[in-house]
């Protein structure tokens, strides 16, 4: 009898390249997988993340020594309230993952599991959703805003 292919099942082939190129990371600076997905999707991730959230402040930043406006003064605030956000964010994320790295990757996990149990999914989908899908979406948002700031 042949088994009817699901949507879930086609989630687990970029789970698998993911956790493969994790694998791989953490071979290459003498990690553990728990180790190196915390430090890669947690702390890099999220740092880079933060960053790209702070990214339109620097933006109307260099805007307002350019040339100073009201108008880019409040865009200044405003941005400036949007980057910190993202770096409160980063630093409650980093509180409740906090060391040892079994910990921290065992809290991720049950975390995820979850969530996948309120969406009724697999933690692998709701890892896919969050560390690829969301985090670009977020990233792709910062990209647009920073463009659509420089072009003004």
């Amino acid at each position: 009898m042949r088994r009817k292919l699901r949507w879930i099942d086609l989630a687990l082939l970029p789970f698998g390249v993911c956790v493969l190129f994790l694998l791989l990371l953490g071979k290459l600076f003498g990690l553990t997988y728990k180790q190196i997905s915390v430090v890669f999707c947690l702390w890099v991730q999220g740092a880079v993340l933060t960053l790209s959230g702070l990214a339109p402040f620097g933006v109307v930043a260099y805007k307002l020594f350019e040339s100073f406006s009201m108008s880019i003064f409040v865009l200044a605030i405003v941005s400036l309230l949007y980057g910190i956000i993202y770096v409160y964010a980063f630093i409650k994320m980093l509180q409740h993952y906090h060391l040892p790295f079994n910990s921290a990757f065992d809290l991720c996990v049950y975390d995820l599991q979850r969530i996948a149990k309120r969406w009724h999914t697999t933690y692998q989908v709701v890892n896919l959703l969050i560390f690829i899908l969301f985090y670009l979406i977020l990233i792709g948002l910062n990209v647009l805003i920073c463009y659509y700031l420089f072009s003004l």
